[in-house]
C-alpha cells in the first residue's frame, strides 16, 4: 500500500472528525479578520528605512509637508483674467483658509509681489478686490502675472486660461489620525469645488494634489473591497452551475472557497497586515484558486457517479486521481506567490503572503473538509449526459497533426518572445487610476495646462545658522536654479533667491539692472527681515527657508515624466552640482522621486523574484516526477505563457511597468496547475498502463482535459474581475494574468501533447 493510498484510507475512515476539527481551527484563524484595518496611505508602498522616503521626511521636517489640495480653475472660453473669474479665484482662496488642517494658501490673488509705493516698499497681494478692478487694471495685472516666473506653470498657465489655488495641509500627526484628517480636508474642498462649479458655469473646476491622491487611494480600496468580492461570488455561482451541472457540487464549492478566503484574510489580520489598494484583491485571487482545486475533485467525483459508483467509492477514486496533482499544484502556486517577497514594496509582499496562505488554506479545505461535505450532501447517482466528446475531437486533432501543431505553436511562441527586447523598465505613477476616477481628469488638466504633478525638492544647506545670507552661498544656489530652468523637463523653479533679486531691484528704484542678488551678507539679512515683517498674516517663508536660516529649498516642477525619466533627471542634476557647485551637492527628494525609485526597484525585484520562482518550481517538478527530464519538460509550458504575454506587451506597449512586472510572479505558480495535471496523467498512462504516446495523450485529454478547461475558465474569469478595479495596477495585472492563463491553456492542450509525442522516446526510453 502506497503512502497516497494509506493517507486516503485514513482520511476516509475519519473524514467527518477531520472536517469538524479543521473547521474549528479555520474559524479560530478567521477571528483575525476582525483585526483587519484599512491602510491605504501613500507611504504604505515604502519600507520604513527607504532612503528616498527618509530624504523626503527630512525635507518635510524642515520646510513642512508636501501634502496639499490643488483647486484647478479652467476658463472654458478666453482666460482667467475677467472680473467674474478673478472674483471666483478670490472667493475660493478665502474659503480655502477654512479647509480643516490648512496651514497655507497660495493663489494668483495672494501672490506676493514686491513693488515701490513712493519712497516705501510694498509687499502685498497681486489682486486684492477683483470685482472693483477696471479693464485697464486687469490688463496690467495680467501682464504682470504672466511675466512672473514663480507663477507660470505652478499657479498660472502660460496662456492665462488656467489657474490654481494650492492649499498646504498641516498633517503632523500619527498615521492613524492622518487618514481621517485627509478625508475631512478633502470633504471640505469638494464642497468648495461643487458650490463654485454650480455658481460659475463658464469654469471647469477640478481637485488634485497629494492629499487627493491619498484620499482617492482610500476610496478606491474601499470600493474594491465592497464590489470585487460580490462580483466574483456571482461569477462563481454562474460558472459552477455551468461547469459542474450540479447544485450540490456548487454548494460544496461555495462553502470551500469561503473557508479558504477566511484562512487567507485571517492570516492577514493576525499578522497585522492592513488592507490597501494592492492587497485588497487577495480575497478574489484566493477565491479563484480555491475553485480550481474543488473543480478537479468534484468533476472526477461526478464522473464516477455517472459510471454508477456509490458516493463513497466515487469520492475515494476521485481523491486517488487528484490528490497528488492538487498537492503539487498548491505547493507550486504558493511558491509563485511567495516569490513576491522579493518586491521592494510592502503591499506586493503582503499580497503574495496572503494569497500563498489562502492557496494552502484551499488545499487544506479541499482535502480535510470537502470530502465530508460531499458525503453528507445528497448527490444523485445518475448516468447523466456524456461530456467528453469535445476532448475526444481535440485528441484526434492533436494526435493526427502533432508535428504541424508542434512547429506552428513553437514558431508563434518564438515570434511573440522576439518582441521582449523592446521592453524598457519604466513606470508612470500618474496613470495608477482608471479614467472613471475624477482625479484622473484633474491630473490631465494639470499636466496639459500647468506644470504637471511631479516635483523635486532640494534642501541646500549652507552648513551654519544664518548661512543663507552669505553671498557666495546664494550665488551657488542661483547658478543651480538657472541651470534647472534651462532643462527641457523643467516648467517651474521656486527659490527664495528670486525674491531677493526682485527686492534688490525694487529697493533701487525698480531699475532692471539691479535685478540681482545683494552684494553683502548684511544687506541680504536686512532684505530677508524686511520681507518677513512686510508679508501679510498667514504667509511666511518657512516653506523656503529653514527656521535657523541655514538652508534654502529649491522646488522644481517638471513636465510629466515616467519613472526612468524622473530618475535620469535627478541624477543629471546631481552630476551638474558635483561638477559646477560641489559646495552645495545634494539629492532631490519628494513623493514624485520616491515613487519613481520604488516603482523601478519594484519592477526589477519582481522580475528577480520570478526567476527565483522558476528555479524553485522547476526543482519541485523534478522531485515530484522523480525525473529531471519531466522536470525540464514541465518548465517550457509554464514559462512560455508569461513570456508570450510579455512579448505581446513589448510589441504593443514597449514598456514594462509595475502592473506588468507583477504578472510574471502571479502567473508562474498558477499556470503550473494545468500542465502538472496533464503530465501526471500522461506519465501514469505511459508507465503504469504501458500505453503508447498517442494512447497516453488521448487518455489524458479525455480524462482531465475538461477539468483543465473548466479550471482555466474559472481562473481567467476570477482575474478578469480585477479589471473592474479603479486602481490601474490591479486592473491591468488582472487582465494580463487572465490572458496568460488563456495562453497557458492553449499551450497545455496543443503544444504540450505535441511536444510529448515528439520527444517521447527520449523522455521514457524504457517504456512500451
Amino acid at each position: 500500500m502506497t503512502g497516497k493510498t494509506k493517507f486516503i484510507a485514513v482520511l476516509m475512515r475519519y473524514v467527518h472528525w477531520v472536517a469538524v476539527i479543521s473547521t474549528l481551527l479555520i474559524l479560530a484563524i478567521g477571528f483575525g479578520v476582525s483585526r483587519l484595518q484599512l491602510d491605504s496611505g501613500i507611504k504604505v508602498f515604502f519600507n520604513k528605512n527607504d532612503p528616498n522616503l527618509l530624504a523626503q521626511e527630512q525635507i518635510e521636517q524642515t520646510y513642512g509637508k508636501e501634502d496639499n489640495i490643488l483647486v484647478v480653475i479652467e476658463a472654458r472660453q478666453g482666460d482667467i483674467f475677467t472680473p467674474e473669474n478673478l472674483a471666483t479665484v478670490q472667493s475660493i482662496t478665502e474659503q480655502s483658509w477654512f479647509v480643516p488642517n490648512s496651514r497655507r494658501v497660495d493663489s494668483l490673488n495672494n501672490f506676493l509681489y514686491p513693488s515701490v509705493d513712493g519712497d516705501d516698499i510694498r509687499i502685498g497681494a497681486l489682486i486684492e478686490n477683483a470685482t472693483a478692478l477696471s479693464a485697464q487694471e486687469i490688463a496690467a495685472i495680467r501682464e504682470t502675472a504672466l511675466s512672473q516666473q514663480p507663477l507660470i506653470g505652478r499657479i498660472l498657465s502660460a496662456n492665462g486660461s488656467v489657474t490654481a489655488v494650492n492649499i498646504s495641509l498641516n498633517l503632523n500627526m500619527p498615521d492613524s489620525d492622518k487618514a481621517l484628517a485627509i478625508a475631512e480636508s478633502v470633504r471640505f474642498a469638494r464642497d468648495i469645488q461643487e458650490k463654485a462649479a454650480l455658481a460659475n458655469p463658464g469654469l471647469n473646476i477640478y481637485l488634485a494634489g497629494w492629499a487627493l491622491t491619498e484620499q482617492t487611494l482610500a476610496e478606491v480600496t474601499q470600493a474594491d473591497s465592497v464590489s470585487l468580492m460580490p462580483l466574483m461570488f456571482c461569477i462563481v455561482l454562474l460558472l459552477l452551475a455551468l461547469l459542474l451541472r450540479s447544485i450540490m457540487a456548487s454548494v460544496c464549492t461555495v462553502i470551500a472557497i469561503i473557508l479558504s478566503v477566511i484562512v487567507g484574510m485571517g492570516y492577514a489580520g493576525w499578522t497585522g497586515i492592513g488592507i490597501n489598494s494592492v492587497n485588497v484583491s487577495a480575497p478574489t485571487i484566493i477565491m479563484t484558486l480555491a475553485i480550481a482545486d474543488c473543480v478537479h475533485v468534484l468533476s472526477t467525483f461526478l464522473s464516477q457517479l455517472r459510471l454508477g459508483n456509490d458516493k463513497r467509492t466515487a469520492l475515494g477514486t476521485s481523491l486517488h486521481h487528484t490528490l497528488y496533482p492538487i498537492l503539487l499544484t498548491s505547493i507550486t502556486t504558493a511558491l509563485g506567490f511567495i516569490s513576491m517577497n522579493f518586491s521592494d514594496s510592502p503591499p506586493f509582499r503582503e499580497l503574495g503572503n496572503i494569497a500563498a496562505a489562502g492557496v494552502l488554506g484551499a488545499l487544506w479545505v479541499t482535502l480535510a473538509i470537502l470530502p465530508s461535505l460531499i458525503l453528507i450532501t445528497p448527490f444523485k447517482s445518475s448516468t447523466g449526459a456524456r461530456t467528453g466528446l469535445p476532448m475526444e475531437r481535440l485528441s484526434r486533432l492533436v494526435t493526427g497533426h502533432s508535428t504541424a501543431i508542434f512547429w506552428s505553436s513553437l514558431a508563434l511562441v518564438i515570434l511573440a518572445i522576439s518582441f521582449i527586447p523592446r521592453l524598457q523598465l519604466n513606470d508612470d505613477p500618474t496613470s495608477y487610476f482608471s479614467s472613471d476616477v475624477a482625479l484622473t481628469d484633474a491630473i490631465r488638466v494639470v499636466e496639459e495646462k500647468l506644470s504637471g504633478n511631479q516635483s523635486l525638492h532640494y534642501s541646500i544647506d549652507s552648513g551654519r545658522p544664518q548661512g543663507v545670507s552669505d553671498p557666495d552661498f546664494l550665488e551657488s544656489v542661483s547658478r543651480f536654479s538657472d541651470w534647472l530652468r534651462q532643462q527641457p523637463e523643467v516648467v517651474n523653479v521656486d527659490v527664495f533667491t528670486d525674491t531677493l533679486k526682485r527686492l534688490n531691484q525694487v529697493l533701487h528704484e525698480d531699475d532692471p539692472d539691479w535685478h540681482r542678488l545683494p552684494d553683502s551678507k548684511e544687506m541680504t539679512s536686512q532684505y530677508i527681515l524686511l520681507y518677513e515683517i512686510s508679508i501679510p498674516y498667514g504667509l511666511d517663508v518657512t516653506h523656503q527657508i529653514s527656521a535657523d536660516k541655514s538652508a534654502l529649498k529649491v522646488a522644481v516642477v517638471l513636465k510629466n515624466q515616467k519613472s526612468q525619466g524622473l530618475i535620469s533627471f535627478e541624477e543629471r542634476a546631481r552630476q551638474w552640482m558635483e561638477t559646477n557647485t560641489p559646495e552645495i551637492v545634494t539629492r532631490g527628494a519628494g513623493q514624485s522621486i520616491s515613487f519613481a525609485h520604488i516603482g523601478m526597484r519594484n519592477i526589477e525585484s519582481m522580475l528577480s523574484g520570478s526567476l527565483f520562482a522558476i528555479v524553485v518550481i522547476s526543482l519541485c517538478m523534478v522531485v515530484a516526477f522523480r525525473s529531471v527530464k519531466f522536470g525540464l519538460i514541465s518548465f517550457l509550458p509554464n514559462l512560455f505563457p508569461a513570456l508570450v504575454i510579455l512579448g505581446i506587451w513589448g510589441a504593443v506597449v514597449s514598456e514594462i511597468n509595475m502592473a506588468a512586472s507583477v504578472v510574471f510572479s502571479l502567473t508562474l505558480g498558477i499556470v503550473v496547475d494545468d500542465s502538472t495535471h496533464f503530465l501526471v496523467k500522461y506519465r501514469e498512462a505511459r508507465i503504469q498502463h504501458n500505453m503508447s504516446a498517442t494512447e497516453a495523450v488521448h487518455r489524458t485529454l479525455t480524462t482531465v482535459g475538461s477539468a483543465l478547461v473548466s479550471t482555466s475558465i474559472v481562473l481567467a474569469a476570477g482575474f478578469l474581475v480585477l479589471v473592474h478595479s479603479d486602481f490601474a495596477v490591479n486592473s491591468t495585472s488582472g487582465l494580463l494574468v487572465a490572458l496568460t492563463i488563456a495562453v497557458a491553456l492553449v499551450l497545455d492542450l496543443l503544444f504540450l501533447p505535441a511536444l510529448l509525442m515528439k520527444i517521447d522516446r527520449w523522455l521514457i526510453p524504457k517504456a512500451g
